[in-house]
């Protein structure tokens, strides 16, 4: 392996691996400022030597003054608030104002007892003293007050435990969220580009999965060349059908041609049943060219408001000749309209093939049942005859080109594209087509249509 070039972020893995390993880094550095950084809430150290230097000349400078209130008017035009005094018989602060809010008074009266000044650091406040003297015959204890600076907001350690935790879990919480972005949201792109080649789009392709340089950038480059192959396979495929139909047309025209000018001159059996065979053959031709369009999703809808009652009943009509020879009754249950939007000549192809299906394997003088049934948000057209049926086995393939299912079948006249292109079409108009089989017997076939919202 080249290590040369080797860059861990073109890698998913390497991706997973540096995320997660900066989470737990912010996750143990936080906690370890959390536990080393955290100061004592109060603590009581001694007295610098500047400070007691201060407290020194300080005792020298008052030591004039005769009344307490002069004192302590002199203090506060000279310090402004940095000194507080006790009176040490009654434990009582003289100027309670110059407290912190935050500050518990009673530490005053712990500094009082020591027996020489102190430092005492609580919280952002360090209080020096006690400074003993006789002011006014009045036993006084003089405190030097100052308050540090505010620290910095980066400063975790300032912040309060439970402020601390919920940035330490947001922090997490956050990464841990862009981590799985960055899988899933080039993951669906995929599974929709998916759906979209499955639907038909066979120019469906990934492009912001594609430009990337990890195991999902290649998953993202490997469906587009596997889209493009299929699409080149496709459309070969269907060239190779029109070409095929094409060279099959001008001959199979001119035999008809043929038979038509040797038919003037004598009407043999034989040229009756010639006949017959092309039409199935140009049939067939018409069936496939349509089937291969449907497929490929390449059909062009041109859809339109429609009463679907009177389709199905142009459909009825349009085969009754066919369903008279064999004295067959078609019965079309259906409300008076029935509206929806769809393409006229495709969804009526579509239906009338399983209605020819069902004449043609349904025994003479028997009943050919047509429904239309409408529900709050689709159609249901239920075709049901009295034939033979299909192996149970059997049901999720009549849909498929040129299945067979049973000898019967096989022996009637017919393309074996009929349902497959009902299917196609009944997809194109984004609905359903299922067969089941009836306790009555015959074959049921439901196609599911959906409402306009």
């Amino acid at each position: 392996m080249n290590w040369s070039g080797f860059n861990p972020v073109n890698y998913l893995a390497g991706r997973i691996f540096l995320w997660f390993w900066l989470v737990l880094s912010v996750a143990v550095a936080g906690a370890i400022l959390f536990a080393r950084g955290w100061p004592e809430q109060t603590e009581i150290r001694r007295l610098p030597h500047p400070v007691a230097e201060q407290f020194r000349h300080l005792k020298e400078h008052v030591q004039p003054f005769a009344h307490l209130n002069t004192l302590q008017r002199d203090l506060e035009r000279k310090y402004k608030g940095r000194w507080l005094m006790v009176d040490v018989d009654t434990n009582q602060l003289l100027n309670p104002d110059a407290l912190p809010a935050n500050f518990d008074p009673n530490w005053l009266t712990e500094l009082s007892q020591l027996n020489r000044p102190r430092l005492l650091v609580h919280k952002n406040t360090y209080v020096a003293g006690p400074l003993p003297m006789v002011i006014s015959d009045k036993n006084i204890a003089l405190f030097q007050l100052k308050q540090r600076p505010e620290q910095a907001w980066w400063q975790l350690h300032t912040l309060p435990e439970g402020s601390l935790l919920t940035l330490l879990v947001a922090v997490s919480a956050i990464a841990s969220l862009i981590l799985a972005l960055s899988i899933t949201r080039p993951l669906r792109e995929l599974s929709a580009s998916h759906l979209k080649f499955a639907q038909g789009e066979l120019d469906s392709r990934v492009t912001a999965l594609a430009a990337r340089k990890d195991e999902l950038g290649d998953l993202g480059r490997g469906f587009n060349t596997m889209a493009a192959r299929i699409e080149d396979l496709i459309h070969n495929q269907q060239r190779l059908l029109r070409d095929v139909s094409h060279e099959l047309r001008s001959p199979l025209t001119r035999s008809q041609l043929a038979l038509a000018l040797q038919q003037r001159q004598g009407d043999t059996p034989q040229l009756q049943r010639i006949e017959m065979e092309l039409k199935l053959l140009d049939q067939l031709l018409d069936e496939l060219l349509t089937f291969s369009r449907l497929d490929a999703g390449q059909y062009p809808l041109e859809k339109q408001p429609l009463d679907l009652t009177e389709l199905l009943g142009a459909i009825i009509e349009l085969n009754q000749l066919e369903a008279d020879a064999k004295q067959q009754r078609v019965q079309l249950n259906a409300p008076a309209q029935c509206w929806l939007d769809a393409d006229q000549r495709l969804l009526g192809r579509a239906i009338e093939n399983v209605l020819r299906n069902a004449i043609k394997y349904s025994p003479e003088q028997s009943l050919i049942l047509c429904r239309l049934e409408q529900q709050e948000q689709q159609l249901e057209v239920l075709i049901q005859d009295q034939g033979p049926g299909v192996p149970e086995q059997s049901l999720s393939h009549i849909f498929a080109p040129f299945y067979r299912v049973s000898t019967v079948r096989e022996h009637q006249n017919g393309t074996g594209l009929g349902l497959a292109i009902a299917a196609s079409a009944i997809r194109q108009h984004q609905g359903r087509i299922s067969a089941s089989l009836p306790t009555s017997g015959g074959l049921l076939i439901r196609i599911v249509l959906p409402l306009p919202h």
